[in-house]
């Protein structure tokens, strides 16, 4: 056990800086392997996701369409000023168009989190003649 300490004293005096990871907690659904959430509504679908350390200003929204699917597209690129870091995001989602209004796309960036809220398609009216006997 003094050996132990006297290593961590030792240690110490080298590195006058130590993080304790036992007291941290952080919370947020959007994570780095599962870095989005759906939020849906009965009018629309709203796409939260994580773009932690990427500036706004350097976010790219695009609506592709591949082989008759259509695509929302997520790119951004930031180098940090402080860490010079670079912090990237390349993410796409397969929307259905059948569903979803493409030309009614809101989107905003704030704290960390991008919002993507995609309206659904109002229902057409259909209007057929009936016959009269």
């Amino acid at each position: 056990m003094l050996d132990n300490d006297l290593d961590n004293l030792i240690n110490f005096m080298f590195e006058p800086f130590d993080w304790d990871k036992k007291g941290y907690r952080f919370n947020r659904d959007e994570k780095d392997m599962s870095p989005y959430s759906i939020i849906k509504t009965k009018d629309s679908m709203t796409i939260v996701h994580n773009i932690l350390g990427i500036d706004k200003k350097d976010i790219k929204l695009t609506r592709k369409i591949e082989n008759g699917d259509s695509f929302i597209c997520i790119e951004g690129k930031t180098i940090d000023s402080i860490t010079k870091k670079e912090y990237s995001i390349n993410s796409r989602f397969k929307i259905d168009a059948n569903i979803y209004d493409l030309a009614e796309i809101k989107s905003i960036a704030q704290n960390g989190l991008l919002y993507i809220e995609i309206k659904n398609k109002k229902p057409e009216k259909v209007e057929e003649r009936i016959a009269i006997n």
